[in-house]
């Protein structure tokens, strides 16, 4: 009877440390999709970051993070990312493949962090139309909607990678156009329809035909032109894109404190 007894406890006490070391390991792995140290959303909008976040993630098998803080604690924003990512067990797979968004407050930096094969999902050019699309919002302090602009962005770039081509330098990415402004090109064609439709219609009620001079209207000798001049009425512009001189495909990496590869990016908002 002692003897089963025994067992029991030890099976309960083995239960409960698997317990414990699994669910830790969970933890460990999959991470907090969104740390918002600095505060800089209500409780509904990391909700809603955290859920968009983690569809993403779940639909392309790379983690999607975003990171504020008040404060590096003396590191730049690079080698915070970096650490963050590296000690918080975000990635998927053996590569850890996956991102992250740091928001610092302290000097206004915004970095991006890539690991594994976003490296080349989120190439150089790819963190720079990224924050493009995103600074002008950190800087009007529209952090969510800067972050969840971050999300589609990513997804954007995840969905373009899957087709075997990631967006670069050569294979710029192209925006979809907005709701509002396919509605304002819906209105513009239906003025311009009806304009050309209320001129035809115009153009039934003429009495006299046309004329393109006023000169059957001019009595013969009456008019004598002394003084005649050239006016400049527009002129016509063509414009080049000159590509940036350091352009370059691909992404640049570096070695983390941690001895692991990772790319990434940033600047200023």
């Amino acid at each position: 009877m002692k003897k089963i007894r025994f067992t029991g406890a030890v099976m309960c006490f083995l239960f409960a440390v698997t317990f414990l070391f699994t669910a830790g390991q969970q933890v460990f792995a999959a991470g907090d999709k969104v740390v918002d140290m600095a505060g800089l959303l209500s409780e509904e909008q990391e909700e809603q970051l955290e859920k968009r976040l983690n569809e993403v993630a779940e639909k392309y098998s790379c983690d999607v993070a975003v990171v504020t803080t008040d404060s590096t604690g003396g590191l730049s924003p690079m080698t915070y990312a970096d650490d963050y990512y590296e000690n918080n067990g975000y990635g998927v797979g053996p590569d850890r493949d996956g991102l992250l968004l740091l928001v610092s407050m302290e000097e206004r930096d915004w970095w991006i962090t890539t690991w594994g094969s976003a490296i080349d999902t989120f190439t150089d050019y790819g963190i720079e139309v990224i924050g493009d699309e995103i600074v002008g919002e950190l800087g009007d302090a529209d952090y969510y909607e800067a972050f969840i602009e971050f999300a589609d962005l990513t997804e954007d770039f995840l969905k373009q990678a899957q087709q075997g081509e990631s967006y670069d330098v050569y294979h710029e990415y192209k925006a979809p156009f907005p709701f509002v402004g396919k509605i304002a090109i819906a209105c513009g064609i239906g003025f311009i329809a009806a304009l050309l439709t209320l001129l035809g219609f115009r153009a039934q009620l003429r009495s006299v035909s046309y004329e393109k001079g006023a000169r059957q209207y001019v009595k013969q000798g009456s008019f004598h032109l002394t003084r005649s001049k050239d006016l400049y009425l527009y002129r016509t512009v063509t414009r080049t894109k000159i590509e940036r001189p350091n352009s370059s495909s691909g992404s640049h990496t570096h070695t983390t404190s941690g001895g692991s590869r990772a790319g990434g990016g940033g600047g200023k908002f």
